[in-house]
C-alpha cells in the first residue's frame, strides 16, 4: 500500500513538472504598476525593478514578451507599445533592441538582449 501511494505521489509531480515545463507562457513579463513604475516578474513571481537591459532566454527559436500596463497612461517599452490598461504579448527573434522607455524610472532608455 505504502509503495502505490509512492509511486502515485511520483506520478503526480512528474506530471507537475512537465506541465509548469510546458505550459504556455511568456518568457519575460514586465508589469507596468499605476504611476508608470515599471517591475520585471521573475519564474519565481518576484518582482524587481526594471533594469537598463532586459535579457531575455527561454526555449525555442523565438522569445515571448508580455507586457501588461496597469498604468491610467499609455507607455513605450522601447520597440513595444502598450495602451493604458491593456496587455500586448509580443514574439521577437534574437538580438538587440533597444529605445525610449516611458516607464523607466532612471535613463529613460531601455535595451533587450533576445538570446
Amino acid at each position: 500500500m505504502l509503495r502505490k501511494s509512492l509511486v502515485l505521489a511520483a506520478l503526480i509531480m512528474a506530471t507537475a513538472g512537465i506541465v509548469w515545463y510546458t505550459w504556455p507562457r511568456p518568457d519575460t513579463l514586465i508589469r507596468v504598476q499605476r504611476g508608470g513604475v515599471a517591475v520585471v516578474t521573475d519564474i519565481f513571481g518576484r518582482h524587481v525593478p526594471l533594469p537598463d537591459t532586459v535579457y531575455v532566454g527561454g526555449r525555442g527559436p523565438k522569445r515571448k514578451i508580455r507586457v501588461v500596463n496597469d498604468d491610467t497612461l499609455q507607455h513605450q517599452l522601447a520597440m513595444f507599445t502598450v495602451p493604458a490598461g491593456e496587455q500586448t504579448e509580443y514574439t521577437v527573434p534574437p538580438g538587440t533592441f533597444g529605445g525610449a522607455c516611458s516607464a523607466h524610472p532612471t535613463k529613460k532608455q531601455l535595451t533587450f538582449v533576445i538570446r
